[in-house]
């Protein structure tokens, strides 16, 4: 390592500083040390994995680091990293958009959506000579396209709420720089056209009718423009979630199976209004608990939440008494099921859920961000579960 360096300066000293014990490189008394971006770089290239392991251990063995001068940046380190991928670089890249991608989509939320719309798909089924080859067809294509609705709706609120991320969810793509404003865009219009596309092969005005939905729905919750921007006031931002619960996703995808893949008569049955009025309650319990930990952003860029107007204490304990609202409700409806073994299952398994709650809520600390987005995202496990016991209210 001294020969590499000595065509630099014939010799350096290091000088700790007891403080902060850190190496620093220095002037030594009779020459001068000069270091070149251009002559880092040849170092860099010159420097094998071996040699900068011994750097490394040459600085923790003076009890700190070597620092960079100003403006400067060690291409060793550049080197290492390209040893480290090989030729593998662009399939690295690859792999990281793809997986900012993966974050960009919010999965935990897509994949509420997905089951949902697999149970409500599943509630026209009377038999099992009713799971033909044209039902998974109309199933997956409900699947994709509720898929790509959601990716439209995140990306309309991550591209007008880029200023409230900074601040709540710096780790957000397009909060944290990695995605563009253009590069929104573009996702947008690409998931619009694949939109319509599924739309037009399936032939289901009931399909139609949910993508219209969810897209006026979202665009008006998150977009900067004349009377929208709904998400600024509580009441208006939970009505618009609800009726995007019911005339987005639940109404449409029932239709959509029972009369258009299964060529049966709009019939309106007891697990559908379940089902809706179910889910509809959790939009509403969902949007005060999604709230509190967005506290900060949201009052810094003048979005006014139940969080903001009561306080994170008051807010947290009306979204947990709203749930236990809802499982009552739930325990109620379940218990007019026609099915004994649905009357037992709906009946515990929402007293079940009721318990757990109620412990889970005696350890969080609203007035704490990372503990109130937990309960958020336990909130959607419990999404997860009511889908799963809703198949047995018939």
């Amino acid at each position: 390592m001294e020969a590499l360096l000595k065509p630099a300066c014939a010799s350096f000293s290091f000088r700790k500083y007891s403080s902060n014990e850190r190496v620093y490189l220095r002037r030594d008394d009779s020459l001068c040390f000069t270091i070149r971006r251009s002559y880092l770089h040849d170092i860099g290239r010159k420097c094998n994995v071996k040699q900068s392991s011994k750097l490394s251990a040459l600085a923790d063995n003076q009890g700190g680091h070597i620092e960079k001068l100003p403006n400067e940046k060690y291409a060793l380190e550049n080197n290492e990293l390209s040893l480290k991928h090989g030729d593998d670089g662009g399939y690295a890249s690859l792999l990281h958009k793809l997986e900012t991608f993966y974050h960009f989509c919010r999965p935990y939320a897509m994949m509420g959506i997905d089951i949902g719309i697999l149970s409500i798909s599943l509630l026209p089924i009377q038999s099992i000579a009713d799971l033909s080859p044209r039902f998974f067809m109309g199933l997956l294509q409900a699947l994709a396209l509720g898929s790509l609705t959601h990716i439209y709706v995140v990306a309309v609120n991550q591209l007008f709420d880029v200023k409230i991320d900074e601040v709540n969810k710096q780790y957000l793509p397009l909060a944290s720089g990695e995605f563009s404003s253009r590069d929104v865009q573009a996702i947008c219009l690409m998931v619009a056209m694949l939109s319509i596309g599924i739309v037009h092969v399936s032939k289901s005005p009931a399909l139609l009718w949910g993508l219209v939905a969810n897209y006026l729905f979202g665009t008006a919750y998150s977009a900067q423009l004349p009377f929208l921007r709904w998400k600024r006031h509580p009441l208006l931002a939970m009505s618009t979630m609800v009726l995007w619960c019911a005339l987005g996703v639940q109404i449409p995808h029932f239709i959509h199976i029972q009369k258009y893949v299964l060529g049966r008569p709009n019939l309106i049955t007891k697990s559908l209004i379940f089902q809706t009025i179910m889910l509809c309650t959790f939009c509403i319990s969902g949007m005060i608990l999604k709230d509190i930990p967005d506290t900060d952003g949201d009052r810094e860029n003048g979005i006014d939440t139940l969080s903001i107007r009561f306080g994170r204490e008051r807010a947290f304990a009306l979204g947990v008494n709203v749930l236990y609202a809802q499982f009552g409700l739930a325990m109620a409806l379940g218990a007019s099921s026609s099915l004994w073994f649905g009357k037992l299952i709906s009946v515990l398994g929402h007293l079940a859920l009721a318990l757990v709650v109620w412990y889970r809520s005696r350890h969080i600390d609203p007035t704490n961000n990372s503990s109130a987005q937990s309960f958020y995202m336990f909130f959607w496990k419990l999404v997860c579960v009511e889908y799963l016991l809703i198949q047995f209210v018939r």
